[in-house]
């Protein structure tokens, strides 16, 4: 007679690995800081049990690791990225806003183009002279194995400078200029251009400025001193979500030309005179962030100095007011002005409020 089988131990375990789980979830959600908020949704229609969840799934300390292995898996399996991410070929990220369509074109294209006649008939009643620099799409640019852009956004810059001429806004086609570098114009890892594509840009500024006034085409001899190469891990990458998993299923990250401006040494003169720079630049973090500091490559390129008034992540119409309406713009005014505004910012919602501000300065200036 055989001996009795013994109950499997897989039972108690499984019981002991649930309520583990339990247990963990438990605590999870205790340490959860969104049961410390009280969710400001109505109970009716199911709006705060929604907000509640939200906030319990964004605050759970289990979702970041599980978020970056998930995100890992896909990328490296599927080759899929989270929203905000276009991939391409060997390493290339694009950025979702490329490819977006606005809701509404047609309104968008009237907002955008009101609020940039308003700005520039602004500037013309104080004696300045506007000059746009519309920054193309790295996508429109770049063949990095990448979808094609759909044919609304294809056809945006073209459109929009068609807008502007009509307008008599003076505005530079920087295409060409980039074209020209290919991918070397380009980030591979971030929505921005190379330092050697902002030089290229500002090439292309310098050129169109001197024609327009010969005072602009100075002789200062400022000059760009390169620093060494830096690597670059772009603003895209974060997007991925990748975690820790980064260094292991994440692109490359970019090798970064860097510089710094160097300036003649200043000449004698009067201490306490008002400095006015002939031309200032204005916008996002095109021009803004000091790794390819644009102001300071136009500076190299054009020969006179230049204010640097662009700002960073608050789009291209909120540094334009605060320079119109700031302290710079009081007590002296440039010749020129330069606004770098990139194309896919066309899309945003905030001209047309932007533009009513700036219609109100036009008729009552400091």
């Amino acid at each position: 007679m055989r001996p009795p089988t013994p109950p499997p131990a897989s039972g108690p375990r499984s019981a002991a690995a649930f309520a583990l789980v339990l247990a963990l979830g438990f605590v999870g959600t205790l340490l959860n800081p969104a049961l410390l908020h009280r969710p400001q949704a109505s109970v009716r229609d199911g709006g705060w049990a929604r907000a509640y969840q939200a906030g319990i799934d964004a605050g759970s300390p289990l979702r970041p690791p599980a978020a970056a292995l998930w995100n890992a898996l896909d990328l490296a399996l599927f080759r899929q990225a989270p929203a905000g991410v276009v991939l391409g070929a060997d390493g290339w990220l694009f950025s979702d806003e490329e490819y977006a369509p606005s809701a509404d074109p047609e309104a968008a294209r009237a907002a955008w183009s009101a609020h940039v006649a308003a700005v520039g008939a602004r500037l013309a009643a104080d004696g300045v002279h506007l000059l746009v620099a519309l920054v193309p799409t790295k996508a429109s640019l770049v063949d990095a194995g990448q979808p094609p852009l759909p044919s609304a956004a294809a056809a945006r810059y073209d459109q929009a400078l068609a807008d502007l001429s009509a307008l008599g806004v003076d505005a530079v086609d920087l295409r060409p200029a980039l074209a020209a570098l290919g991918a070397d114009a380009w980030l591979r890892t971030d929505t921005h251009w190379t330092p050697a594509g902002a030089a290229a840009a500002a090439a292309a500024l310098a050129a169109r400025l001197r024609a327009v006034d010969a005072a602009l085409a100075g002789s200062a001899a400022a000059r760009l001193e390169p620093l060494g190469v830096s690597p670059h891990e772009g603003d895209l990458v974060g997007l991925l979500e990748l975690g820790p998993l980064r260094a292991w299923v994440g692109p490359e990250p970019d090798r970064l030309e860097l510089s710094r401006l160097v300036r003649p040494p200043a000449t004698g003169g009067d201490l306490f005179a008002t400095v006015t720079l002939p031309v200032a630049v204005v916008g996002t973090s095109y021009a803004a962030d000091p790794r390819w500091s644009l102001a300071e490559r136009l500076e190299a390129a054009l020969g006179v100095e230049v204010l640097d008034a662009a700002q960073v992540g608050v789009g291209p119409t909120r540094p334009m007011a605060a320079f119109l309406s700031g302290p710079a713009y009081r007590s002296s005014r440039p010749r020129a002005v330069v606004w770098e505004i990139p194309e896919r910012n066309l899309n945003d919602p905030e001209a047309p409020a932007a533009g009513a501000a700036v219609a109100q300065w036009a008729m009552v200036r400091p």
